[in-house]
């Protein structure tokens, strides 16, 4: 193997071997991050005015996503300790009578979770909906990994600024990238509806499969239509969809849905100041033409430390119970955001220094083969970096020329990209640890058997992928 073949793919393996045996992310991350360093500057040198200006860059996207963490620990933490989750479920709880619950389950994953997430960005939604499926009889580990596989519109994340960079790097149109992510998104919703009905249900009957059959295509027909008008609030909009059609068929099937009483009031508020706060402040800077420090203003980091003070204070805590969610979400962040922000750091060091762009290139000497392993590259750079904007500004200009030159169509090759790096951070240790921090007890682990069913969901997902890009691309 070439020296800088070697070179760039070192810090991969390394990481993915520590990952194997069951190291701690944040350790293999930093083994993984000083790897990447040595092989930089092995093989990949890069200039000081260089290295400074990447950090400039990408320095703001690392504090948010330590202060969306942060804000979202605490979020969980306060609507724990207030009883809020327990309000919620409750209501859910009388909306479905009986022993079966797979309209609520599909509602949670696949209504809620990816509009918190199309909103919020960064695997928030499985802040908000782990805790509720334990809450409504799901085992921990179970929740933990049903929520990760409700990330199925990652695209949309935030608003779509991995889909944004994306189109950027890869020089196409951001609505035709986002309509041809929509197209693709079929196999990422039908490989997680099944694992979710196989972890949750086991052998589903008729209904159930049909009832999932249903959200799925509903889902998919939706996000392609909304992206056909608009891009960024496809996501949002295609799951709001999902909402109130689930909530309405429960409406048929079990008459009125249980009255909104103050409490229930008072738990929903942290969240309607979340997803109100973003859109309002979103819409106010668009169009004022904001830049800069007021552009903060919309960040949804900003909104999420907010609805976690909310929360603090519509719930009616006593003043030591405040202290100790503050403690207790500082305790529980502090691995979590160190873990996160190495892998990014790692996935910044390997785009900047261009060992992620050799390492594309390298596998475009394979032929025409290579289109069909870009989704899979995709996937590897959104499980290393947690982050569909971490994997897009790692592969997007190498995917782009080495498509072009192969003579495939980039924009459907970045679409494949896009969307298997997307949902590949289900399995990505700093989105695990996020999720594991709201469900699980403190200091437990997600098992071994977890990462399998989300690597395998993953791996599913860039394989269907890889066949499509190759046949339409």
């Amino acid at each position: 193997m070439p020296m800088p073949l070697l070179a760039a793919a070192a810090p991969i393996l390394v990481v993915l071997l520590l990952l194997a045996v069951r190291i701690p992310s944040p350790w293999a991350g930093a083994t993984g991050l000083v790897v990447a360093v040595l092989a930089a500057a092995l093989a990949f040198p890069l200039d000081a005015a260089g290295m400074a200006a990447s950090a400039r860059e990408m320095a703001p996207t690392v504090v948010e996503v330590a202060v969306i963490l942060l804000g979202g620990v605490g979020l969980a933490e306060a609507m724990r300790r207030g009883g809020a989750q327990d309000r919620i479920a409750d209501w859910l709880d009388g909306a479905e009578r009986g022993a079966d619950r797979t309209v609520t389950l599909l509602l949670l994953v696949f209504g809620l979770t990816p509009f918190m997430e199309s909103v919020t960005g960064f695997g928030l939604g499985v802040v908000i909906t782990a805790p509720l499926l334990v809450r409504l009889g799901l085992p921990p580990v179970k929740a933990v990994v049903s929520g990760l596989l409700g990330l199925v519109l990652v695209p949309w994340g935030s608003l779509g600024p991995g889909t944004l960079v994306a189109a950027q790097l890869g020089g196409v149109g951001s609505g035709e990238l986002g309509l041809w992510s929509a197209l693709l998104t079929l196999p990422v919703l039908v490989v997680a509806a099944s694992a979710v009905l196989a972890l949750d249900v086991g052998r589903p009957a008729p209904r159930q499969l049909l009832l999932a059959a249903a959200v799925v295509l509903v889902e998919w027909v939706a996000l392609i239509a909304v992206n056909l008008v608009l891009f960024p609030p496809a996501g949002a909009l295609a799951s709001a969809v999902v909402v109130a059609g689930l909530l309405a068929l429960t409406r048929a099937a079990n008459g009125p849905l249980p009255a909104v009483d103050r409490a229930l009031a008072l738990a929903l508020l942290p969240y309607f100041v979340l997803v109100g706060g973003i859109f309002a402040a979103t819409g106010v800077v668009a169009l004022l033409g904001a830049s800069g420090p007021a552009a903060v203003l919309a960040n949804p980091a900003v909104w999420l430390l907010i609805a976690a003070a909310v929360a603090v204070a519509a719930l009616d805590l006593p003043a030591a119970d405040r202290w100790r969610v503050i403690g207790s979400a500082v305790r529980r962040w502090v691995p979590i955001a160190g873990g996160a922000v190495l892998f990014m750091v790692l996935g910044i060091v390997m785009a900047a220094t261009g060992m992620a762009e050799h390492l594309a290139a390298s596998a475009a000497r394979a032929g025409y083969g290579f289109v069909a392993a870009i989704p899979a590259i995709g996937a590897f750079g959104g499980y290393l970096t947690g982050s569909n904007t971490g994997a897009a500004a790692m592969f997007s200009a190498a995917t782009a020329t080495a498509s072009a030159g192969l003579g495939a169509t980039p924009l459907i090759a970045l679409a494949g990209q896009n969307v298997a790096g997307s949902f590949a951070i289900i399995a990505s240790p700093p989105r695990i640890a996020l999720a594991a921090a709201v469900a699980l007890p403190p200091g437990e682990r997600l098992p071994g058997s977890a990462h399998r069913v989300l690597a395998g969901a993953a791996a599913t997902s860039a394989v269907l992928l890889g066949a499509l890009t190759l046949l339409l691309a």
